[in-house]
């Protein structure tokens, strides 16, 4: 039977699509599901210029350092004013006692700021990127 849409089924038809929900995203390591308004999420920028999200730091880090993903650059969130940054411009405090959504991590900090926060939150001495080796990020868990 060959027959023309009629106009309320072609909206029903519309409403029903719309409703549908997107898959969420996961994170590029754990597979955790990504919440499109944390404040944790990382991405790393792949050689051909794409991009690939994490649900954290620690994950985004640990991805690239263990080449489960071949990157050129790291963006991350400041924790203060969540504004996105090159990884190479903020410092990282390890160990303190803000957590993020997989536990311990590191905590992406203005260079300004990250003496401070590291007093204020129990934790090590600020780290730039290529500081967090692998076997610091495991050690995290």
């Amino acid at each position: 039977m060959n027959r023309a849409w009629s106009r309320r089924e072609a909206l029903t038809l519309l409403a029903l699509l719309a409703s549908c929900k997107r898959p969420q995203e996961r994170c590029g390591f754990c597979g955790m599901r990504i919440d499109p308004k944390s404040p944790w999420t990382a991405e790393l920028i792949l050689q051909d210029g794409g991009r690939q999200t994490f649900d954290s730091p620690r994950c985004a880090l640990l991805a690239w350092r263990m080449g489960q993903v071949v990157a050129t650059s790291l963006r991350v969130q400041d924790y203060y004013d969540r504004a996105w940054h090159p990884g190479t411009e903020v410092l990282f405090v390890t160990s303190s006692d803000v957590l993020g959504p997989m536990g311990p991590d590191a905590v992406p900090v203005d260079r300004a700021r990250a003496p401070q926060f590291a007093r204020e939150h129990t934790g090590t001495r600020p780290l730039a990127i290529d500081d967090l080796t692998l076997e610091l990020l495991q050690q995290l868990h």
